[in-house]
């Protein structure tokens, strides 16, 4: 039987699986896990189990995952709504919260349904790291690539949890409410905007010859290498501080600590040695402009 190569189609018939099983582990789990919470991590893991096993041994490719870790905080917003205040009316601070949630989401799902026209196709990063760890690679893609993933994205959305079950969250909309929301859009924003001029500028070298070998420096990419991380980070960091606000516990900080040091020690310095080995004028642009907080003026 041959496979399906269109990623569409792929991750339609994959996600629309893992969605059913979700459905049926919450049933199945509810009358041992109390907790909201609790039964989310549970069924994350297995979802991530078998999203692994079918990304490495039918796809040959870990690109089905990425599709996943973006819709959590949007499927973690629909699922704390529906089992903790079903009943209640939507306040306008969690109307605000899950729109610029979805908002997020959609950007990156967008992203990734359209990144390859082939399902087969495989991530740079990962192939890199194919070659890197040889034999080991399965394990390595278990606990790093998906384990770790999961875990950073589900307690940085454990925020969402705590927010939803403070009574206050029902109240006036404060100056903090208000700060803090707009920390979030800021992120979410800052994300969608770089990686427009990313996508636009990718287009252009297709068409021009001539800047073939030119790196994006211009828009928000003149005062910060990675605008599109920084956008993530500020979006993760806003999470918790709002569900900080609402009570959440301090170790929810572990999903944007974490997040931001794999984004600093991992991803950044990863497309930085591949963009200084493809584009010579790459280290002009390392010497002038700033990795991810904005520099404005030479």
């Amino acid at each position: 039987m041959k496979l399906p190569s269109s990623p569409v189609i792929v991750y339609l018939m994959i996600y629309s699986f893992s969605f059913l099983l979700s459905i049926i582990l919450h049933f199945t789990l509810l009358p041992s896990i109390s907790s909201p919470l609790y039964r989310v991590y549970v069924i994350d893991f297995c979802i991530t189990c078998i999203l692994f096993f079918i990304g490495n041994y039918v796809f040959s490719s870990n690109n089905i995952y990425d599709l996943h870790w973006p819709l959590i905080p949007l499927i973690c917003s629909i699922y704390f709504n529906f089992t903790l205040n079903s009943l209640e009316p939507f306040s306008f601070k969690r109307l605000s919260l899950i729109i610029f949630i979805c908002i997020w989401s959609s950007h990156l799902v967008w992203q990734t349904l359209f990144s390859s026209d082939n399902i087969h196709h495989e991530d740079w990063r990962y192939q890199l790291m194919r070659r890197k760890y040889e034999n080991n690679f399965y394990l390595f893609a278990f606990f790093f690539l998906h384990l770790l993933p999961m875990l950073e994205v589900l307690i940085g959305s454990s925020s969402i949890y705590y927010i939803y079950t403070n009574t206050h969250v029902y109240g006036n909309l404060t100056m903090m409410d208000i700060l803090l929301l707009l920390i979030i859009f800021s992120g979410v924003l800052l994300e969608n905007i770089a990686d427009n001029q990313l996508s636009t500028f990718r287009l252009y070298k297709q068409k021009s010859k001539e800047q073939r070998f030119s790196v994006l420096s211009a828009g928000l990419w003149k005062y910060s290498r990675h605008p599109n991380y920084l956008g993530e980070i500020i979006f993760w960091w806003g999470l918790f501080f709002l569900g900080y606000y609402y009570n959440a516990p301090f170790w929810c900080a572990l999903g944007p600590l974490l997040i931001n040091l794999m984004m600093y020690f991992g991803s950044i310095p990863m497309t930085e040695e591949r963009l200084f080995r493809k584009y010579p004028e790459y280290k002009f642009i390392q010497k002038r402009v700033s990795t991810l907080i904005p520099t404005f003026g030479y």
